[in-house]
């Protein structure tokens, strides 16, 4: 058989197909990595554009070109804007956003002035960082510290934030010091140490303190006290503002001997109980720069009054509420002996079970030129009654207005009750302006209420004939008529005031 002849095309050559494949693969994989250190080159190339913008932006921005004393400004506003965000926390925001910006908010001492703490018994040590920090840099402190701890603490649970407390940094520069929700003891116990402390307020009746001498603080001046129970209490006489509530006459009273240069005195308590014991002091009170008290219950200040015969030569303002357990005859010799200077008196809460028109009369004559204003607010419905007859001359009575508040500018009249029964609320009001002549020789501001509820809604109606008289006096008159101190819509049945609805 003839050999067959033929060529071998297909017969590879593997050592050559192996040579070129891996070249090629070589010359990818180098490209592929100068693509890669291409891109990386440009993406450095963007950012570094992009920071240079933001620089660029920077400098040239009026935040940053603005003076230091400027920026300081504006951080101080903008602190001020919105106070209902703990401090300092928008002061932290501020320093937080450039280098810059924190040296400005740093070196602005009034960012961290007022500094409010929440203390929880797991939260003590940061409140010591926060105080000790605004202490750093704040010329002046303003410190409020809420109490939310367990009541069963103990002693140990405060010890950093006293102890910060106690460092000369907060020491030397505290001005002002609330201590809320019942402080602990230890913290009463450093209040003698605050020399510059112009401003105490105290509240919550956690714990029972012992005594406390504030004596040697010569710049407090103002004190406010809720339910806080001291077994002894010394203030210095530098105290010109004094705010009791919750406080016992055996306490209250002693702290008003050692404030003789008061100016502004509160009293508040939510209930009279006669004292079993009379209050026996050996000098009289003489209260000679007071000008604003305010006391209730009003048969504790009537008691407390002729027990240190006091002296109040030129109170302006009195403000007496609660006529629970209030002996009228002694209270009316009180009116007709208070200082000639008194230009605003305010009754609140009155209700009168067997007082008469006739010794509301006598209350209202006290000869006093001086009284401007005169509020009865939140009496009973049958009580403000009779206060308005009282207020009301006689029909043939002449002369009586020379008798009965001369010089009176303002009256309020209020009371809530139920509506049982209809009262005559509108024929009293007219019968008042029309006969004791309201608006015809000087300007004259009428405010009532006669409502159902304590929050003013749901007035009493009118007669629309009464109204009308009304409306018609009212424009003939320099006489301004609102309704617990808002403008009044008079209409055809009801006195409205917009924003009570």
């Amino acid at each position: 058989m003839a050999s067959q002849m033929f060529c071998h095309f297909l017969d590879l050559d593997n050592a050559a197909l192996d040579t070129f494949t891996n070249k090629s693969a070589e010359r990818v994989a180098h490209i592929n990595e100068q693509l890669h250190h291409l891109d990386q080159h440009i993406s450095n190339l963007i950012e570094l554009r992009s920071a240079l913008l933001h620089r660029s932006n920077q400098l040239t921005s009026p935040i940053y070109i603005v003076p230091h004393e400027v920026l300081s400004y504006i951080f101080c506003f903008a602190n001020e804007l919105e106070q209902s965000i703990t401090q300092p926390q928008k002061a932290m925001v501020l320093s937080a956003v450039s280098r810059r910006w924190r040296q400005v908010a740093l070196s602005t001492p009034k960012l961290w002035e007022r500094v409010e703490c929440q203390c929880t018994w797991k939260q003590h040590r940061n409140t010591s960082l926060l105080i000790r920090h605004c202490a750093l840099y704040a010329s002046s402190l303003d410190i409020s510290l809420f109490n939310q701890s367990d009541p069963d603490s103990g002693e140990e649970t405060f010890d950093t934030t006293t102890a910060v407390l106690y460092s000369s940094n907060v020491t030397g520069k505290l001005k002002s010091l609330e201590l809320l929700y019942g402080p602990p003891p230890q913290w009463i116990r450093l209040l003698p140490s605050f020399i510059r402390l112009e401003d105490l307020t105290i509240e919550g009746g956690r714990h029972h303190h012992p005594n406390v001498d504030l004596g040697s603080l010569p710049f407090l001046s103002r004190v406010h006290l809720s339910s806080a129970a001291f077994k002894s209490l010394i203030l210095p006489p530098s105290v010109l503002m004094l705010h009791l509530e919750g406080q016992s006459t055996r306490h209250s009273v002693p702290l008003l001997y050692n404030c003789p240069r008061l100016v502004e005195f509160t009293s508040q308590s939510n209930s009279y109980s006669k004292s079993p014991r009379p209050i026996s002091l050996s000098r009289p009170l003489v209260l000679d720069s007071l000008k604003t008290l305010v006391w209730s219950p009003a048969q504790t200040f009537v008691e407390v009054a002729s027990a240190t015969e006091l002296k109040i030569p030129v109170i302006e303002n009195l403000e007496l509420g609660d006529s629970r357990g209030l002996e009228l005859a002694p209270f009316i010799t009180f009116c007709h002996q208070i200082s000639p200077s008194l230009e605003s008196l305010t009754l609140k809460y009155f209700r009168f079970t067997t007082c008469s028109i006739a010794s509301l009369q006598n209350l209202f004559k006290f000869p006093n030129p001086t009284l401007r204003m005169l509020s009865l607010t939140d009496w009973s419905h049958t009580s403000i009654l009779d206060a308005i007859c009282a207020l009301t001359p006689g029909e043939e009575e002449d002369g009586y207005r020379n008798r009965c508040l001369p010089n009176l500018e303002y009256l309020s009249i209020s009371s809530f009750g139920s509506a049982y029964m209809p009262y005559p609320f509108d024929s009293k009001v007219v019968d008042l302006v029309k006969r004791r002549r309201i608006g015809e020789d000087s300007p004259f501001h009428l405010d009532f209420s006669f409502a159902w509820d304590d929050s003013g809604a749901g007035q009493a109606t009118w007669e629309p004939e009464l109204m009308r008289e009304f409306k018609e006096f009212v424009a003939n008159r320099q006489m301004e008529v609102t309704v617990r101190g808002r403008k009044a819509e008079l209409e055809d049945r009801l006195i409205r005031s917009p924003r009570l609805e």
